[in-house]
C-alpha cells in the first residue's frame, strides 16, 4: 500500500470495481479496438465469452423473472496474477498479487481513460476498492490474536469462551468518512465452515466505495481517498509486533 510498504503481505486478493449507472450498449470488439491495443499492455492474455444477468421484478400482482445476456472482454496478466473484465455493466480489476498503489492504479485508469476519451458522458452508480487481507502464518489462534491485532478486534476473539467448538467468529463495521462508505471485516472466517475452525485464518477485508452516480471523470480522484482510508484502517488494526515479526521478518 502506498506510504508504508512491508517486505511481505497476506493480500489475497485486491479488487476495484467501476459499475455503470445504465448499460454501455454500444460496445462491441470493433469500438473497443484502441482500447484493447491499451489494455494488452498491461494485460496481454485475452479472451471472450458470453455472460448472464438474472432479474427480478416484484409487483402487487406477480413476480416476474428474466434473464439476459451479454459480452465479457477478459484479459489477464502475463503470469494470470491479475485480471481484468469490462462489459456494459461493470469494469472488474482483480489482482493476485499485489505490488503497489501506482501499479494497481494504473491497470485501473487504462481501460478508464479510454471510456472518458470515447464516452465522457458515462455515468457510474458505484465504485470501490477493497483490500482482503488473510494472515495464515503459524502460531496465530485465539489466545495469541491480541499479539499481532489491536485490541478494538481482537478482545472479542481473545475473550470467547467456546473457542474449541467455534466454527466461525467474524466482526463488522460500516463507517462513514465524508462521501465514502467503508466496510471493515475482521476475525477467524474458517475455510472449512462449516467444520469447529482448525486453520486459524485471520482477515482483515476492508472494502471502501461510493454508491451515487457520478461521473467517470471521478474515478481516478477517488481511487487515492479509497486506498488513504483503507491504508489508515489496516494500519490501525495491527500491531508493530505484527510489524516487525511477520510482515518485515
Amino acid at each position: 500500500m502506498s506510504g508504508i510498504c512491508y517486505k511481505k503481505n497476506f493480500l489475497k486478493q485486491v479488487i476495484a470495481r467501476v459499475e455503470f449507472a445504465q448499460p454501455l450498449s454500444d460496445l462491441s470488439d470493433s469500438s473497443l479496438l484502441d482500447a484493447v491495443k491499451e489494455i494488452k499492455s498491461r494485460f496481454p492474455i485475452a479472451e471472450q465469452k458470453t455472460a448472464f444477468k438474472q432479474d427480478v421484478q416484484i409487483s402487487d400482482q406477480n413476480v416476474t423473472h428474466s434473464k439476459s445476456e451479454f459480452t465479457e472482454w477478459n484479459f489477464h496478466g502475463a503470469d494470470r496474477d491479475k485480471s481484468l473484465t469490462l462489459s456494459q455493466h461493470y469494469l472488474q480489476i482483480l489482482l493476485t498479487k499485489y505490488h503497489s498503489e501506482d501499479n494497481f492504479q494504473q491497470d485501473l485508469i487504462t481501460p478508464i481513460s479510454h471510456i472518458i476519451g470515447t464516452r465522457p458522458s458515462t455515468v457510474i452508480s458505484r465504485t470501490g476498492i477493497r483490500f482482503i487481507n488473510v494472515f495464515d502464518f503459524d502460531g496465530i489462534n485465539f489466545n495469541s490474536v491480541a499479539a499481532y491485532f489491536s485490541d478494538y478486534i481482537a478482545a472479542p476473539l481473545e475473550k470467547n469462551k467456546d473457542s474449541m467448538k467455534c466454527t466461525r467468529s467474524f466482526l463488522i463495521n460500516e463507517y462513514m468518512e465524508d462521501d465514502i462508505k467503508y466496510r471493515v471485516q475482521t476475525g477467524f472466517f474458517n475455510p472449512d465452515y462449516p467444520a469447529v475452525i482448525k486453520k486459524h485464518h485471520f482477515a482483515i477485508d476492508i472494502d471502501a466505495y461510493i454508491d451515487f452516480p457520478h461521473s467517470i471523470s471521478d474515478v481516478g480522484q477517488y481511487f487515492g481517498k479509497f486506498h488513504r482510508i483503507i491504508q489508515t484502517s489496516f494500519e490501525s488494526m495491527i500491531t508493530d509486533k505484527l510489524r516487525d515479526e511477520v510482515l518485515n521478518a
